[in-house]
């Protein structure tokens, strides 16, 4: 609820006008100062005589006050949106300014609102060319901007989280409504709030990934990319990322956009070591954020750039077969990536046995002209696998409804199946459509309906990829099996984990729940029947292993999770890099599943993800999310 503020706060704000005025008074130790917190009247937040240091002019112009306090939660800095035509300001000058403050600038509710200073005048120039120091993240303050731990927090992100930023519920808190003092030792987002506007420099700093562009954003839509500094850290991998873990999105990390001067961020790739990097921070459009002053160098690669190829291999029979997961993000006829995703599946994953593939357009791709086959999209790649390896790929899939299963018109993306017939084949085939929901049939040992055929229940996969169930068996005759091929409603790109709502809201938790409920009673029905069937269920689950909708899912089948049962470390469990506006870090939202008498016969070598996206470049990357594989005994017992 917003409250207006009180008679007292009035006068305070109006007592301002006449007096000078500090930068920490302005901001005060609050993500929303209490003198207009809740207040939409902010033209009764004039004040006069702040005189401060310039130390950056970018789109924002920072200034830092002279008289910083002790105060570890208020920002000695702030921005000014504008100055009056004419001021040829430079860094170093100090000069003595009144204005107005305005603290209503989110384009989503989603986003926390900023405190700027709008309408600078009566600018006084004090005196020119006075050295500007940035604060040193990662060490101390030595008196710039008082005392101040500049450690960032390493695992919490927010006091309203209540301990987990991945919490369920979620969204049960704004921090516009309820306005908490800042406790910057404990908390990323009140470190760095504490630190807007502040010119800052990162040393050591390391790259999360490849730089990005984001074109919903007008003000950034240069290349950007994730960093981290010469600061304790948590979740570090063997690569030097930072994994995503229950309870630790890693708020120590900083995205950094485009330079003020022009130049361009480099290319850089997951665990590159940079230059150090000087720049303002902010919090605009979600997130907190640094605007460097020019763009910084890589000083080290590392090698191998790519990972070596996937030592899983198929030995053709029951006992050795190999499964692997990709999601292919949209692949579409004639595709320019399809030689290179060709390269990862027949040399890095070793020609799998069966791939369950996502993210598969129909024939004519984005076009919106009712094309519902994808028979074009899969040829085109199984007939550039046969060229590559010989072996003669065949694929399944449903067609859907036209534009019935999103996420984007015209594109009827699904989810498929490529298999090598000389390994496997469909067990009494009977495909299905997209009007007939699949079932699981009583029987010894129990079958499907249709085979392949989809998982429905509606609404619960309303404009959403269906699940796609098949029954395999080996050409030995030894093995029989099920598989269901899983890509659940996505997460959006536009909540991160700075928002104003607390926890996160988690976008689409609910429906995946729901998926979770619908895939997994198929799933326990089969097991229900026949408690030693041989199942894998794998794909894109659009969340992390211990987030609820995957908790819910393994409770009901009883599956296993592969990373588990193998032992994959839980700082390896990585196959995406959330670097473009949500997180940041090396996460996990593909998963693979088999039932207990699968889990019993594997090894720890029996399982790999392969790198070969979230390690690459911006021209080496097939896409965001990596291949898994894994070599499974699926002989009948």
């Amino acid at each position: 609820m917003k409250l207006l503020p009180s008679l007292a706060g009035l006068g305070l704000i109006l007592s301002r006008c006449t007096l000078a005025i500090t930068v920490a008074e302005i901001t005060g130790d609050r993500y929303l100062s209490p003198s207009w917190a809740g207040s939409d009247i902010f033209n009764l937040t004039g004040f006069t005589n702040l005189t401060g240091l310039i130390t950056f002019i970018g789109y924002w112009t920072s200034i830092r006050s002279l008289t910083p306090d002790d105060d570890e939660r208020t920002s000695k800095s702030i921005g000014i949106l504008s100055f009056p035509f004419g001021w040829d300001l430079k860094v170093g000058d100090i000069v003595t300014i009144d204005g107005d403050v305005w603290a209503n600038d989110r384009p989503w509710s989603a986003f926390l609102p900023g405190e700027q200073i709008t309408s600078p005048h009566n600018v006084r120039l004090v005196s020119r060319g006075n050295p500007v120091e940035p604060v040193i993240l990662g060490g101390s303050t030595s008196g710039i901007i008082g005392n101040k731990d500049m450690r960032p927090p390493t695992q919490q992100y927010n006091r309203l989280d209540n301990g987990n930023v991945f919490g369920v519920p979620n969204k049960v808190a704004s921090v516009t409504e309820i306005n908490p003092r800042l406790e910057p030792r404990k908390y990323g987002m009140d470190f760095f709030h504490s630190l807007n506007a502040e010119l800052v420099t990162i040393k050591n700093a390391t790259a999360l990934g490849r730089r990005v562009t984001d074109h919903t954003n007008p003000r950034h839509s240069g290349p950007h990319f994730w960093v981290y500094g010469d600061w304790p850290v948590t979740g570090r991998n063997a690569r030097g990322g930072l994994t995503v873990r229950d309870g630790d999105g890693n708020p120590e990390t900083l995205i950094l956009f485009d330079p003020v001067d022009g130049t361009r961020n480099p290319d850089t790739k997951l665990g590159d070591s940079l230059t150090d990097i000087t720049g303002v921070i902010e919090y605009e459009f979600g997130l907190y954020y640094i605007r460097p002053t020019t763009a910084p160098k890589i000083k080290a690669y590392l090698s191998p750039s790519l990972p070596s190829p996937s030592t899983i291999k198929s030995n053709g029979k029951c006992n050795a077969l190999t499964v692997a997961e990709y999601n292919l993000e949209f692949l579409a006829p004639g595709d320019s990536r399809i030689p290179l995703i060709v390269d990862h599946i027949a040399t890095y994953l070793n020609a799998p046995t069966i791939i369950f593939l996502q993210g598969v357009e129909d024939s004519s791709g984005p076009a919106n002209d009712g094309t519902v086959d994808a028979n074009i999209t899969l040829s085109g790649l199984t007939q550039t696998l046969k060229e590559r390896t010989g072996i003669p790929y065949e694929f399944i899939d449903i067609d859907p409804m036209n534009n019935a299963d999103g996420p984007d018109i015209g594109s009827n993306i699904r989810s498929a199946y490529l298999f090598n017939p000389l390994e496997v084949r469909l067990h009494n085939p009977n495909p299905g459509n997209s009007s007939v929901a699949n079932a699981v049939l009583p029987g010894s040992p129990p079958s499907l309906r249709f085979n392949p055929g989809r998982i429905d229940a509606p609404p619960t996969f309303e404009f959403c990829r269906k699940p796609l169930a098949a029954h395999w068996e080996t050409i030995d005759h030894q093995g029989t099996f099920f598989t269901v091929n899983v890509h659940w409603t996505d997460k959006s790109a536009l909540v991160t984990l700075d928002s104003d709502s607390r926890p996160p809201r988690n976008p689409w938790l609910s429906r995946r729940n729901g998926q979770a409920n619908v895939t997994g009673s198929f799933i326990a029905q089969i097991l229900a029947q026949d408690k030693n069937a041989a199942v894998i269920v794998a794909g894109n689950f659009n969340e992390y292993l211990f987030v609820e909708p995957m908790k819910r899912f393994v409770n009901i089948t009883g599956l296993q999770s592969l990373d588990v049962v193998t032992g994959v470390p839980e700082l390896e469990r990585y196959t995406s890099s959330s670097g473009s506006f949500a997180y940041g870090s090396q996460d996990q939202l593909t998963h693979m599943f088999v039932s207990p008498s699968i889990a019993r016969h594997v090894g720890e070598a029996d399982l790999e993800h392969v790198h070969v996206n979230t390690w690459a470049g911006m021209e080496d990357a097939a896409g965001v999310y990596d291949p898994s594989t894994a070599r499974l005994n699926v002989c009948v017992r």
